[in-house]
């Protein structure tokens, strides 16, 4: 995962591109005033930014509303929940896409969750990444708040690698990788593919959207910004389980055999190390001990490079073994939980998972 480009100096006689921020917000009081302080921060004109509020139960709307009286760049608005077959998410900036209207040539649109905090520079400096690779789709995972909670440390090293899998960050495996938190597409490739329409029901609505553009012939890239970007959605450990378990469910279309067998087949990966050392030990078979010293040192070294792609804690290597088994944990709390039909994402019905799995396309807010 290539490192975002710095900004560049634009020549004289090219008019900057005009950017719309979209900001889709649930019930996100406690991290929204970050969101949009550092959007109104941005050192990139022309810039607009439509928040979309989600159908939120707390003081989400009347906060954004306060940012729109001092800042006449916002717009806010509310999407009422998401329709039968809508998922809330992509509905939601679906809303915040019709309230722009058409755009102006040279558009890009970038869509930001609530619970990031963009530093002044992200706008820019995605631009210029676009501009250097030729991309017309850019997305960033960030990096974590001071104090990050365990799960930068456990979680999400082993997370990003199981998605990589499946999904490459420069858009040339099956599926290409993006991260929903922060996604700058050009909106001619937007609206060329379709829009968030042909999606709305698709739990993992980012690589969804990356593999669309890619297949119609744009270019994508995921890129490294733990300096312009910080993501509050993983903290605390709780919140940062919940969303990862939402992810396995959906990459798995709530299959609760894929999502047991992941779920043991995880557990026995990160156990293998520490017990084949400890076997070895106690049985005194010196190359059962080299077997788990070999199979703990590659876990270690696969965790430390996805550690630092996504702005992880590179240390938390040696603790390769620990997170996959949580991982594993993960994958069977999933199952247990899409077998009871208990699966939400933000206090509604995880809309891609139906009870016993499979593919639930209805879905209300």
């Amino acid at each position: 995962m290539p490192p975002m480009s710095e900004p560049a100096h634009p020549a004289d006689n090219v008019a900057p591109a005009p950017v719309t921020v979209i900001v889709p917000a649930r019930n996100e009081v406690p991290v929204l005033d970050y969101c949009l302080q550092g959007v109104r921060s941005q050192d990139h004109e022309p810039l607009r930014m439509i928040v979309v509020d989600d159908a939120s139960t707390d003081a989400t709307a009347e906060l954004a509303q306060r940012h729109a009286h001092d800042d006449p760049r916002i717009t806010v608005t509310s999407s009422g929940g998401p329709p039968p077959g809508w998922n809330g998410k992509t509905h939601a900036m679906h809303v915040g896409v019709q309230a722009r209207g058409a755009g102006e040539p040279g558009e890009w649109l970038l869509f930001l969750d609530a619970d990031t905090e963009p530093a002044p520079q992200l706008v820019t400096r995605l631009l210029a990444t676009a501009t250097e690779l030729d991309a017309d789709l850019v997305s960033t995972p960030g990096g974590p708040p001071p104090g990050a909670s365990l799960v930068w440390w456990l979680l999400m090293p082993p997370g990003t690698q199981l998605i990589c899998e499946n999904a490459a960050p420069d858009g040339r495996s099956r599926k290409a990788f993006a991260i929903g938190h922060c996604i700058l597409v050009r909106r001619a490739y937007f609206d060329k593919v379709g829009g968030w329409t042909p999606l709305a029901a698709v739990g993992n609505e980012d690589v969804a959207l990356a593999t669309a553009v890619r297949d119609a012939g744009g270019r994508t890239r995921t890129v490294r910004s733990v300096d312009t970007l910080t993501s509050h959605g993983m903290d605390p450990f709780g919140r940062g389980w919940v969303s990862f378990r939402k992810s396995f469910s959906v990459g798995t279309q709530g299959s609760v055999p894929l999502l047991t067998g992941a779920g043991v087949a995880h557990l026995a990966f990160g156990l293998t190390p520490p017990v084949a050392l400890i076997a070895g030990s106690r049985s005194r078979q010196p190359w059962l001990v080299v077997a788990g010293l070999v199979a703990w040192g590659a876990q270690g070294l696969a965790h430390t490079r996805a550690a630092q792609a996504m702005g992880a804690p590179a240390r938390s290597g040696p603790a390769a073994p620990v997170s996959w088994v949580l991982v594993g944990g993960l994958f069977l709390d999933a199952a247990h939980r899409v077998r009871r039909g208990a699966m939400q994402w933000k206090g509604r019905p995880l809309g891609t998972v139906g009870r016993g799995g499979g593919v639930r396309r209805q879905h209300r807010g």
